[in-house]
């Protein structure tokens, strides 16, 4: 028989990263096709560690992995079937022959130890290896078979609670129905790692019971499910994709799924044909394009119906958590994204898990944003109906994040809303260059249309002076955010000015308030010639006493939705010849009134979820 130079194989035709979790599969999966029906799974860590560190409790790297089984062990013709590469004895039950070569990959050192009826068989695994390298003795002794890897490639850092229920997840399928083709198995692991995970697990194949098993047809292909349920505080639903009844892909419906946990294995002789040598990959062509007389289901497509599926077998045992879950996932969308079109991204069953529903959303819109761009910059003709949808899918995340600066704000307790406003309107020591910083529209609407925020360095030296000059003549740095628009030209020409006094300040104090306003407006319309109107906005609490005085002054009442808001004009400059808006305001009536403003646009945006909702329902 010709040799191969596994050396040489191992570096052209394996490629791929080897993991403890694969050469573990690896093992498990030949010693259930040995028959064996009691397996045992020994991880063993590192204590140099320990000795280094007296208090470390934990060992995170692995030493050395040892598999024994009761199975039919290394008999004289199954020696012949490891000395040969992509053997064809195990085609049946879709043995590729190379999966061994895994063990080279992740150790220096593999050791095999077969005890046979009366013989024991004894051989390092490596890449030279030969027949001649057996080691037979005539002994007698209980039939069991050890692999024991060691001398890893790399520090294997393994966290063993992820590694041990990510191979009982790979391996339940198959090990469920072993039991019920007769063969009763159980995988026993244990390990001394010291991590926060018992230190012997098993999964044990007369345990294991599904909840529901289904079978449909797509595209002339036939694809069967088994839908799984474990405890809390398990959770997620997933998909298992399987070839040869062992998971080779995991396609995740709901990673925040939490009243249990769902797990559908998912198994056709269209993957059993389509997974590469090391079980690591499935391939499907991508979209429907992709697809041949070959491959003629195309991944996206066939994760659309999988996950149809999926969801309705869950939704036939689990009705009552799969509705729980999804009303606190439409409460989400409804408040944070009420701008996706969820009618449009994957049918009912993608209603359930918000996060994927928002990622889902984004992604395409990134996509639908590239056309656009790849479009215009090749010069061909644009839809300007899809310019536009793309607008106001911004606009509308606009108005979102609106409704949740105001529902900050409402939640703050009346002693904090004095920072809390001005922090939103403007923050605090910003310098006010980035106009994405600012807020103003809390005040008023119309100021969305102001173009900068000091983002001249002429205005920002000028803000900066008159800063200075009113600190210098009233001892104190006035407690303001001030906002340009620019006219054809590109001077400033409108001015804002928010002044805020706390709630214990007295009529005088508040009285103080308004003429600041006043004389800050002065020394900045002084200071810019083309300012040609000003709006100032004091931000005070307005009870009976300074009402009064406002009243009997010249202010007159404005509507609002809650508490006392009055407004008064005045003229500003040297020339008196500037107007002067002032509003005052309480910070509640502020935060109340924009919320109503912002309230129609958010209706808007909840009918078409709830319209959305109704239609895929």
């Amino acid at each position: 028989m010709a040799r191969i130079n596994l050396r040489k194989f191992l570096a052209d035709h394996y490629k791929g990263g080897v993991s403890a979790r694969d050469v573990i599969r690896e093992a498990l999966t030949n010693s259930i096709h040995a028959g064996a029906t009691d397996i045992i799974v020994d991880l063993r860590f590192s204590d140099k560690q320990a000795e280094m560190f007296k208090d470390a409790a934990e060992r995170v790297v692995l030493e050395e992995i040892s598999i024994r089984d009761d199975g039919e062990g290394f008999t004289p013709a199954n020696l012949n079937y490891f000395d040969e590469i992509c053997t064809s004895h195990k085609d049946d039950i879709g043995g590729k022959g190379v999966g061994r070569l895994a063990f080279l990959k992740y150790a220096r050192k593999v050791y095999i130890r077969s005890q046979l009826e009366g013989e024991l068989v004894e051989f390092s695994y490596t890449p030279e290896f030969k027949l001649s390298d057996v080691k037979k003795t005539a002994v007698a002794g209980r039939r069991e078979t050890e692999i024991i890897l060691a001398e890893f490639y790399g520090q294997i850092n393994t966290q063993v609670k992820n590694l041990v229920l990510s191979l009982c997840d790979d391996l339940r399928l198959l090990v469920f129905l072993k039991h019920q083709a007769g063969q009763s198995i159980t995988l026993k692991f244990h390990h001394n790692s010291g991590q926060p995970f018992q230190e012997d697990f098993a999964l044990v194949g007369a345990g294991i019971k599904t909840e529901k098993e289904e079978t449909f047809e797509f595209m002339s292909e036939t694809f069967n499910c088994y839908l799984f349920k474990d405890a809390p505080p398990a959770k997620g639903i997933i998909a298992m994709l399987c070839a040869d009844e062992i998971c080779i892909e995991d396609y995740v419906i709901s990673k925040r799924f939490d009243s249990c946990r769902f797990q559908i294995s998912v198994t056709s002789k269209y993957f059993n044909t389509r997974a590469n040598s090391e079980r690591k990959q499935l391939f499907l062509p991508k979209t429907d394009q992709d697809a041949d007389l070959a491959s003629p289901i195309s991944r996206d497509t066939l994760m659309r119906k999988i996950h149809e599926v999926c969801m309705g077998m869950i939704s036939e045992i689990g009705k009552v958590e799969v509705d729980a879950f999804r009303e606190c996932n439409v409460t989400k969308l409804r408040k944070y994204y009420p701008f996706i079109d969820v009618s449009s991204l994957g049918g009912n069953a993608a209603l359930l898990d918000a996060d994927e529903i928002v990622k889902t959303y984004r992604a395409q819109q990134s996509k639908k944003e590239d056309q656009l761009v790849e479009s215009l910059q090749a010069g061909k003709p644009v839809s300007w109906d899809d310019v536009s949808h793309l607008a106001s899918e911004d606009l509308a995340r606009f108005i979102v994040h609106r409704a949740l600066v105001i529902d900050s704000l409402s939640k703050m307790p009346a002693d904090a809303a004095e920072n809390a406003i001005h922090n939103a309107i403007l923050p605090k020591k910003s310098d006010g260059k980035n106009i994405r910083e600012n807020n103003i529209w809390l005040v008023d609407d119309k100021f969305l249309s102001y173009s900068n925020v000091f983002s001249d360095e002429t205005l920002s030296r000028i803000v900066s002076e008159v800063n200075d000059n009113v600190e210098k003549n009233q001892n104190r740095k006035p407690d303001v955010a001030a906002f340009f628009s620019e006219d054809n030209r590109r001077n400033p020409n409108k001015l804002v000015i928010v002044e805020f006094k706390k709630l214990s300040a007295d009529v005088f104090d508040n009285n103080k308030a308004l003429m600041q306003c006043r004389f800050y407006a002065n020394d900045l319309v002084d200071r810019i010639e083309t300012i040609r109107e000003v709006f100032a906005f004091a931000i005070v609490e307005i009870d009976d006493p300074f009402y009064r005085d406002m009243k009997q002054t010249g202010f007159r009442d404005v509507f609002s939705l809650s508490n006392r808001v009055l407004y008064n004009d005045f003229l500003v400059g040297e020339g008196n010849d500037i107007p002067l808006h002032m509003y005052v305001m309480p910070a509640t009536a502020l935060i109340l009134d924009a919320k109503a403003r912002n309230r129609v646009f958010e209706e808007v945006l909840r009918f078409n979820v709830e319209k959305g909702m109704q239609e895929l329902s």
